[in-house]
């Protein structure tokens, strides 16, 4: 029986220890060295670069290794983190547990299945990105729930709870039992919202608080989306919308992944109000879809589907409807202003179903991109994008594979100047804040597989063709700078001098 106290460190060596081994945190192991252990239990944290083999183990939060995790008949708590397979006992006979949650393979990396009604979640890997998740102005739900620096918007959502029944509901003459109808409506469907979201629900156990809770966000949402498809004259008399930059910071927060109501109950709710209130946003994700436009073209179609919120409402606005698209990995990797060398040219569809949609024209020599249009907010609308997909979407991570697909293109400055000369990225600064951007995104994502594997294959066969590639690899390799065209036509004038001189000493000798 063998016990390690805090902190126990190891630069290079094993630690053997069976029955009830007792490590306490921190237990660090450096040098790509190995735990082996049975009946371990293991306190946070715990971190290695090798790998922790101990059967029947309790390992709590958060674990963490570079290495592989062998083990049967296991139990991994919460926040556990693997950089590479879990492997031991093929773990396809239900033995290993992960908040109840079975582990299975998608696209050569394991994947965990998620409880199927929880879609709201705090971001795991936040590093020093926390604002990008966080919210500027309001908070929605109850994660972000009695934080102070939004209180000043907590006052404005009962301002338009006000307005929303004395004024919008009671004008229609609605106002007699609509306010109890939705609380009804909340009470009957209060475990199937608070199943919801991962944790943070619990933390506001009272059912009149939590569902209160949910009232104000929702009334708030439907009062502000109502205004927002009203006349533009009379909308820029309220406090909010006659604020350009409060407006845009609240769409940015609605946007959160962690700042989310549940879509089926703002659905719900919508459906009981009265038509006349509606106007022609009958249906809710209609006005919702209104209020977002500015993140997909004039032409689209949104899924069939009830979004799970409205980050998901987005991810579908901007991405691809269909669920079996090809995912394979990437093999080859041409920056645009190769591409371009190449006789590659860049052009913005005039027509295309949403920002995903990419084509090469072989024929043609064209890359259709649709324009990107990068503001204020961007960074933090794909974060939050590519933290769902991670979650909810495993081998459907579309906005995934089009960060890393720019992130291919954008290799440098001047290719991020080059797209920008083109039209497929909109940006009123320097190409310098747009390759630092990409870069920053596809950070953090580094799988190679792609649903744009075919358009890449093509590319790459375009490339390698011997009439397109010489003249590429010419003016890279001899051309790529001033300085290396400096030299090159210095060395050629050497050379011809040289020529020249051989020449007339030929001659001279006859």
């Amino acid at each position: 029986m063998g016990e390690i106290r805090s902190p126990y460190f190891s630069l290079g060596q094993n630690y053997f220890g069976d029955n009830s081994d007792h490590i306490h945190s921190p237990y660090i192991s450096y040098g790509g060295e190995d735990y082996h252990g049975d009946y371990a239990e293991i306190h946070p944290p715990y971190s290695s670069a090798g790998d922790y083999r101990g059967d029947n183990a309790e390992i709590h939060s958060p674990y963490s290794s570079a290495g592989d995790y062998l083990a049967d008949n296991t139990e991994i708590h919460s926040e556990a983190l693997f950089h590479q397979d879990i492997s031991g006992n093929s773990y396809n006979a239900q033995q290993f547990v992960k908040h109840g949650k079975a582990p299975r393979r998608v696209g050569g990396a394991w994947n965990y299945e998620q409880d199927s009604d929880v879609c709201i979640y705090r971001v795991g890997d936040r590093k020093s990105k926390k604002a990008m998740y966080s919210p500027q102005k309001i908070s929605i739900g109850p994660i972000h729930n009695g934080n102070r620096n939004l209180n000043l918007m907590e006052r404005k959502k009962s301002e338009y709870y006000e307005i929303f029944w004395k004024d919008r509901v009671s004008k229609a003459g609605e106002l007699h039992g609509a306010e109890d109808e939705f609380w009804d409506a909340l009470k009957k469907d209060e475990k199937k919202i608070r199943q919801c979201y991962e944790d943070d629900s619990h933390r506001i156990e009272n059912p009149e608080d939590f569902l209160g809770l949910i009232l104000y966000d929702a009334v708030f949402i439907f009062e502000l989306f109502l205004k927002y498809s009203e006349d533009e004259e009379e909308f820029k008399k309220d406090s909010i919308m006659k604020e350009p930059g409060l407006r845009a910071a609240i769409r940015r927060d609605l946007i959160l992944l962690e700042n989310q109501l549940p879509f089926f109950i703002l659905e719900k709710l919508y459906k009981l109000l009265p038509e006349n209130i509606k106007g022609e946003n009958t249906e809710f994700k209609t006005l919702a879809c209104f209020y977002f436009r500015r993140h997909f073209p004039s032409k689209f179609s949104s899924s069939a589907t009830t979004p799970l919120h409205f980050t998901d409402l987005v991810r579908s606005l901007l991405s691809f409807n269909r669920k079996d698209k090809s995912v394979e990995q990437i093999k080859s990797f041409h920056s645009a202003t190769r591409l371009r060398q190449a006789g590659v040219k860049f052009k913005v569809p005039r027509e295309h179903d949403c920002l995903l949609h990419v084509h090469f024209h072989r024929l043609r020599t064209e890359f259709h991109i649709p324009q990107l249009q990068i503001h204020g907010d961007t960074e933090s609308l794909f974060r939050n994008l590519m933290a769902l997909e991670k979650r909810v979407y495993p081998g459907q991570e579309y906005i995934c594979h089009y960060i890393n697909l720019l992130s291919i293109l954008v290799v440098k400055p001047k290719d991020a100047k080059l797209l920008m000369e083109n039209n497929i990225v909109s940006y009123c600064k320097d190409e310098f804040v747009v390759r630092d951007l990409i870069y920053s995104l596809a950070s953090s994502t580094t799988d190679l597989h792609s649903c744009y594997h075919d358009i890449f294959s093509a590319v790459d066969d375009y490339y390698k063709s011997s009439w397109a590639k010489n003249p590429a690899y010419f003016i890279e390799e001899f051309f790529g700078n001033f300085w290396k065209g400096v030299g090159t036509v210095s060395a050629a004038i050497f050379l011809i001098l040289t020529l020249v001189q051989t020449i007339c000493a030929i001659l001279g000798l006859r």
